[in-house]
């Protein structure tokens, strides 16, 4: 096989830009902001809308790409394009000032189904209103091979370089940390995949709807692989209902995601032969198309039943509120199907594509439906006067104001909930607060007004969280200061050597006893080894917050004064102390240990 040459890659990428310029265009800012994500250093507030530009971007590709392929088979003019284009590009932007997935989890809900919702849009964008099934399954067929290769040579190419980057390290003695290896990674599955794909998008619909083609090895993948997988979760699902018509009981909450899956790779498997299914020869496939929906019928009862059980006992989620509408949507493609004449394969992803946008904004989405259910169950667990009930009011507050913020509980207390969750942004603004730090403040205040105590359900473990009290490092008697708080670091030069840290656990013997504990290594000159105990140092402080409380910060968080926050250590040239700013972790209560930290802050150096 013959490489093409440069001038024909080059020619290539022209040809892409040409057709697809605002693609490439966010295809490269994605490249560029996650490649810059992935650096130190990064501000939290601009961290947070440059990741919500990433998302964006991600949103803004697959829309912009519909809306080009739709004018592209409609053969629109090149004015009338634009026009679309700039309509996508005015959506992404009030989206952009509309979400916010930083401060609440339902608009992180919001961005998966608009990202599910649009590629749907691209699978059938160009055949609305035009072309035949034919075309539209030879469309749908390219793409999707084309990710496979796209994905496949962004792999290799990844392989091979990461390995050339290695043996450079090795052999020449060159210090590669891991961010290059990670950002060699964005820019190949962000940027050249991307560019990619996107030259083999198809341009001619017209030759679409003539093409026969049907690759061999994905009639040979469905045909031996897929279909008789299928068989096999088909026969563990009837076996498992079976039972449950025996023993007269309701399923358990697993089967549903079991059906989904079944039905998931079931619909695909049909879609992939589709062209072939009524061909000689293919009997095994012809007997699968014909008694799948068939099959189903006992499979959606079986789903529906799960479904009742959960929500009947906990209320509709955001979750759930998708399981409901995807047993409904499967119950409505099993009729049309089973009874359709037509047979139109189009109807799966258009009818997808409705619900999910259906879903996302509106007093019928899964949000406001979602809102509501939980709030009506709290306050019937409120009212309730049973025990078991009132342990489980904790759980719904945290998961009206993980979701839908503090407001959602407004109709519970007369405080004005809008105002307090304001006043506890400008807070940890001012403050600079972590985003687990304001979600943990926002809970306490919810159980403050509402007068919930919280339920400890970390019976073995809880998360801790200890922060220097005053933020400031006092230098004097020290010479050079090297920040930790992030986990690359490159090596620091002073009085001629080199100084290299690195974080992570070693293993230490106590007593015949061998565990592992997290310490901070310091490595002079690639000669001598400084140990810092940050284990021993972290579980002092639950030790002395046992004994005297620290001041509160957040939920589970601490202020604790700088004093106590020092590891010094010496070697016969320096004296060093590591001044910790930040230190978290999961503390196992019954072994009074940590099973893992994270910790950031400052090392001192000075020459004896």
């Amino acid at each position: 096989m013959k490489l093409p040459s440069i001038g024909v890659l080059w020619q290539n990428f022209k040809s892409v830009v040409v057709r697809f310029p605002l693609q490439v265009l966010v295809a490269l800012v994605a490249t560029g902001l996650w490649y810059y994500l992935a650096g130190r250093g990064v501000k939290m507030d601009l961290n947070q809308n440059l990741l919500k530009l990433l998302l964006l971007c991600n949103l803004g590709l697959t829309l912009l790409l519909a809306l080009d392929t739709y004018a592209e088979s409609h053969s629109l003019n090149l004015r009338s394009k634009w026009i679309m284009r700039a309509s996508g590009l005015a959506f992404l932007a009030a989206l952009y000032f509309l979400i916010d997935p930083v401060k609440y989890l339902t608009d992180v809900f919001r961005m998966a189904l608009f990202a599910f919702a649009f590629h749907l849009l691209v699978a059938f964008a160009p055949f609305i209103k035009r072309g035949n099934l034919n075309g539209f399954w030879q469309y749908n067929k390219t793409l999707f091979l084309r990710f496979l290769i796209s994905a496949f040579y962004a792999a290799v190419l990844y392989a091979g370089l990461a390995i050339a980057l290695f043996a450079i390290d090795g052999l020449f003695n060159v210090t590669i940390h891991s961010e290059v290896y990670l950002r060699l990674f964005i820019v190949l599955s962000a940027g050249f995949t991307t560019v990619f794909f996107l030259a083999g998008v198809p341009i001619n619909f017209q030759e679409l709807d003539e093409e026969q083609s049907y690759p061999k090895g994905l009639k040979i993948f469905t045909q031996y692989v897929l279909i008789p997988l299928m068989t096999i979760y088909l026969a563990i699902l009837l076996v498992y209902e079976v039972k449950i018509a025996i023993n007269w009981e309701l399923p358990k909450g697993l089967v549903s995601t079991l059906i989904l899956g079944y039905a998931v790779f079931g619909v695909l498997s049909l879609l992939l032969i589709y062209p072939i299914k009524e061909k000689d020869g293919n009997g095994w496939i012809k007997l699968f198309s014909r008694f799948f929906y068939l099959m189903m019928i006992p499979l959606i009862v079986l789903l529906i039943l799960a479904v009742i059980k959960r929500v009947g006992n906990y209320g509709i989620t955001e979750s759930r509120y998708i399981l409901i509408i995807l047993a409904a949507w499967l119950t409505g493609i099993t009729g049309y199907f089973l009874f359709s004449k037509k047979q139109n394969i189009k109807v799966i992803p258009v009818s997808l594509f409705a619900l999910a946008i259906l879903s996302i904004y509106g007093p019928q989405s899964a949000f406001s439906i979602s809102k509501v259910s939980q709030a009506a169950r709290l306050k019937k667990l409120i009212a309730s006067k049973n025990a078991v009930d009132k342990e489980e009011i904790p759980a719904v507050v945290r998961y009206l104001v993980d979701r839908h913020g503090l407001a959602s509980l407004q109709g519970f207390t007369s405080a004005n909930l809008k105002e307090v969750e304001e006043k506890i942004y400008v807070k940890a603004k001012k403050n600079k607060s972590r985003s687990y730090e304001i979600d943990n403040e926002k809970i306490d205040t919810a159980f403050a007004l509402l007068k919930v105590k919280d339920i400890d359900n970390s019976v073995w473990s809880k998360y801790m969280t200890f922060n220097s009290a005053d933020g400031v490092v006092n230098l004097q008697g020290y010479e050079v200061m090297i920040d930790l708080n992030d986990y690359l670091q490159q090596p620091s030069i002073f009085n001629g050597d080199k100084f290299e840290v690195e974080k992570g656990e070693r293993e230490e013997v106590k007593a015949h006893h061998k565990r592992k504990v997290e310490k901070l290594t310091l490595k002079i000159s690639g000669k001598e080894e400084v140990l810092f105990n940050v284990d021993s140092l972290a579980r002092d402080l639950v030790l002395k917050h046992d004994q005297q409380p620290f001041a509160k910060a957040g939920h589970e968080t601490f202020t604790v004064p700088s004093a106590l926050l020092q590891l010094p250590q010496k070697t016969r040239k320096y004296n060093f102390t590591f001044v910790v700013r930040n230190l978290s972790g999961n503390y196992q209560k019954n072994e009074k240990s940590f099973n893992w930290l994270n910790f950031n802050g400052y090392l001192l150096i000075k020459k004896n």
